[in-house]
């Protein structure tokens, strides 16, 4: 959704690194995050972009170095989107979430406010798929 304020290839990698370890963090990478994952390899320019199953970089050193507020904004708000897609906000997504709330800076109303948002967005589009596929009756 803000993916095109990330510029620089580095930003873009971290970010799918980081989504893909929030993926996989239940040991399954559910369908609708696989989608989203493949969404924003696609809106970052990275279709052929893999995981780095090598490098195991804890999720400091993988995103503690951006100084950008609107990316450290950016960051949080997409990772929420990945975490409440499938429903499940396991112990392991949350630990990161809370993570890079820290890294970042971000209080916790403000943290609270992107989950308010990410929350209403899904039952925005579960309203919308309804409407498409059963109508307005």
């Amino acid at each position: 959704m803000f993916l095109q304020f990330i510029v620089e290839r580095d930003h873009k990698e971290a970010f799918l690194e980081l989504a893909h370890r929030i993926a996989k963090s239940d040991g399954f990478v559910n369908r609708n995050e696989s989608t989203y994952i493949r969404g924003w390899m696609n809106e970052l320019g990275l279709d052929d972009w893999e995981p780095n199953t090598e490098a195991q970089l804890s999720t400091a050193e993988l995103v503690g170095n951006l100084q950008d507020e609107q990316l450290k904004r950016i960051f949080i708000a997409e990772m929420l989107l990945l975490i409440l897609v499938d429903g499940n906000y396991n112990d392991e997504e949350k630990r990161i979430a809370n993570e890079m709330k820290e890294l970042f800076g971000c209080n916790d109303q403000t943290f609270d406010k992107f989950r308010n948002w990410v929350e209403q967005m899904n039952k925005l589009k579960v309203e919308g798929m309804k409407l498409v596929l059963h109508g307005s009756n």
